[in-house]
């Protein structure tokens, strides 16, 4: 074969090649364009390299994952906090009319899940675990660390979440099992003494301001009895629905006693004459009888009657006072309730977390998932060397035709070379 000039080739020969042309304008065989087919026929063709490549790839997947670090997960689960009107003064709240809103209202400082996931998360909380687990030697730190990169540090390895129920899960992943269930259950007991002071604290603010306002409420109560008591005594109000009873039915005697005279006087008079004796006495008679029925409804009479013309008036007074009493005896009944259970709560040392699972040491790691990664690793091993073939393949085509394409790229490779 002469350099330069085209190669003869056998037309049947599906694996014969074109040389290029002089200026390399060759071009590529017709079976360039690849199939399926074409792609299973040439990894065949490098079997041997695609096995070696897998076994390789595959006996490194295996030593990794059995290299790889063992991590153990150890998890508690801690009920929903329970709610302070679960007391037994808690129930004393239904007694007045605005219990029930303020308890839906969370009047009480009910306590809810959101305190103990705000601990969980506190750099107070994340402190103590660092430094009772010692954990910057543990995380094989080479010098102690800023507080920052060692809290980053643990919440590597910590987590927690809060489930549809209100449970919260608490999760901790280490190399060493007993360490994993030690930290979460040294994380359970910080919650609860950290959740308690924080109770104790609420409670004792609450029962310093509920004693101020007892002490307030005490005075405005006593006044407002006061006021009633003088309204009482000045009007001699002690009764008002029977003192006005009584009243009426006084007044409608003398009156009854009133019209039976003028009827007796009327018909003598007219036997008689208004000059007759008995006739003047039933006339000064009626006279006394109408003075007492105008005293009544001025000024009323005794302790008990009450003046009719000022009854209205005195009944809205009366009204406006005792409505002022049963206002103020509802508000003090429901400070006093609330003063009680804020000394109930800061006197009361049961414990704020409840666990329903505390953490048990793990007997089997969660990771690696050697399995998951050998199967992974021999996927995509295989695929890396298929791909490898196939460019190989590609380029070697592209050079045997000596296409533009395979000119270019060792212009491109020349400049790397170059570069370097």
């Amino acid at each position: 074969m002469i350099a330069g000039s085209p190669m003869e080739s056998n037309p049947n020969d599906k694996n014969a090649l074109r040389v290029p042309v002089a200026g390399g304008q060759g071009k590529l065989p017709d079976t360039d364009g690849l199939g399926l087919l074409d792609i299973v026929l040439i990894l065949l063709g490098r079997k041997m390299f695609m096995l070696v490549g897998m076994i390789l790839i595959s006996a490194g997947a295996l030593i990794t994952v059995f290299v790889m670090e063992k991590s153990y997960t150890a998890t508690a689960v801690l009920l929903p906090p329970k709610s302070n009107s679960s007391s037994p003064l808690g129930s004393l709240m239904g007694d007045i009319p605005i219990g029930g809103l303020l308890r839906s209202m969370d009047m009480f400082g009910k306590e809810d899940n959101n305190r103990y996931l705000t601990i969980l998360d506190s750099r107070t909380l994340a402190e103590s675990v660092i430094r009772r687990f010692d954990l910057p030697h543990h995380y094989k730190f080479k010098k102690p660390p800023p507080i920052e990169d060692a809290i980053k540090a643990l919440n590597k390895h910590y987590s927690f979440e809060e489930d549809k129920m209100d449970n919260i899960e608490i999760t901790v992943k280490d190399r060493d099992p007993r360490l994993a269930a030690d930290m979460i259950n040294f994380i359970i007991q910080k919650l609860d003494s950290m959740s308690f002071d924080l109770a104790k604290q609420s409670a004792k603010g609450s029962r310093i301001f509920f004693e101020e306002r007892l002490r307030l409420m005490t005075a405005t109560l006593d006044s407002v009895h006061h006021k009633l008591a003088d309204f009482q005594v000045k009007n001699n109000m002690i009764d008002l629905d029977g003192q006005v009873k009584a009243t009426v039915e006084a007044l409608a005697g003398i009156e009854a006693e009133a019209m039976s005279t003028k009827i007796e006087k009327d018909e003598l008079a007219s036997k008689f004459g208004s000059q007759n004796t008995r006739v003047s006495e039933l006339t000064k008679k009626e006279g006394v009888l109408k003075r007492r029925i105008e005293n009544y409804m001025q000024e009323g009479s005794g302790s008990l009657i009450m003046p009719l013309r000022k009854t209205p008036e005195l009944a809205i007074n009366y009204a406006y006072l005792y409505r002022d009493v049963k206002i103020q005896e509802s508000l003090y009944a429901y400070i006093l309730q609330m003063y009680e259970q804020a000394k109930f709560r800061e006197a009361n040392n049961s414990p704020v977390v409840t666990a329903m699972e505390m953490a048990e040491t793990p007997q089997k790691r969660s990771s690696p998932k050697r399995g998951a990664i050998c199967i992974l690793a021999f996927f995509v091993g295989f695929v890396l060397l298929s791909l490898l073939v196939l460019i190989e393949h590609w380029y070697r085509r592209h050079r045997e035709s000596g296409t533009p394409v395979y000119f270019k790229l060792q212009e491109a490779f020349g400049h790397f070379r170059r570069s370097r």
